[in-house]
């Protein structure tokens, strides 16, 4: 099988610390520290077998995969976001809970969802906190929303052994009504979390297809989707669970 790269991971601070934690492994126990840019191929495989899905695991210790590893400065990344963010971010310990049942992020106040979230909601996470991955998870949602949407033009490539099979052409935009740094709308009737528009521009064959998306701002709802399809003319409602369907060909 060719040999092919899934580009630079900035998830280096994870990636560097993998020999440390099994520095207890006899057979890894004088290995020396890694370089600020490195490459994980077969050759060290298992510096990222604890860090990555399995199936990219047996790629990556086939030499079919191989990734760029470069090294992250905490200050950069702390200087993309203003110091309203980090003000309300400090503000908001202690301010937020987890729902124990849908891991949905709750108001200490009221014990239900909060009206609006600015800022990280968990300043700070215990390590050993059995809910510190939805803590993280919710964090990095809401480092997200802080810009209120946006939008891209890119290409989706369906690639096998033999190479490139299908290249699709797309855009997506959207917005969000969470998080955001000018404050929560002044109307939403909906509820709503946000809402985004995709669709394909090329090939001819799937150009037009496009779907809107409303997520609400509750425990418990599905995203609402309905998708268009020029060769019906017709848009219509479809389940949120669809999404991860295969679409034009590729498994997306």
């Amino acid at each position: 099988m060719p040999r092919h790269s899934l580009g630079a991971l900035t998830l280096a601070t994870i990636l560097l610390a993998a020999p440390a934690a099994r520095a207890a492994d006899a057979d890894r126990s004088t290995s020396a520290p890694k370089p600020e840019s490195w490459v994980l191929d077969a050759n060290d495989w298992q510096d990222g077998k604890d860090l990555l899905p399995e199936p990219v695991v047996k790629h990556l210790q086939a030499g079919e995969y191989w990734f760029n590893v470069v090294s992250v400065d905490p200050n950069r990344f702390h200087h993309n976001y203003s110091q309203a963010f980090w003000d309300a971010t400090d503000a908001n310990a202690g301010k937020y809970d987890l729902d124990a049942k849908t891991c949905g992020l709750k108001d200490n106040a009221t014990g239900k969802i909060p009206d609006f979230v600015f800022g990280l909601p968990f300043p700070t996470i215990d390590k050993a906190d059995q809910q510190a991955g939805c803590k993280i998870a919710w964090n990095f949602t809401m480092a997200g929303a802080m810009g209120g949407g946006g939008g891209a033009t890119f290409t989706l490539n369906g690639v096998d052994t033999t190479g490139q099979f299908r290249r699709i052409k797309a855009f997506i935009h959207s917005r969000g009504y969470q998080g955001r740094h000018f404050g929560p709308l002044a109307d939403n009737p909906e509820h709503l979390a946000g809402e985004g528009l995709s669709g394909a521009l090329e090939p001819l064959d799937v150009e037009g297809v496009s779907t809107l998306t409303k997520r609400y701002w509750d425990w418990e709802s599905q995203d609402a989707i309905w998708a268009y399809v020029p060769s019906t003319r017709r848009a219509r409602r479809v389940n949120a669970a669809s999404r991860s369907d295969p679409v034009a060909g590729l498994d997306i």
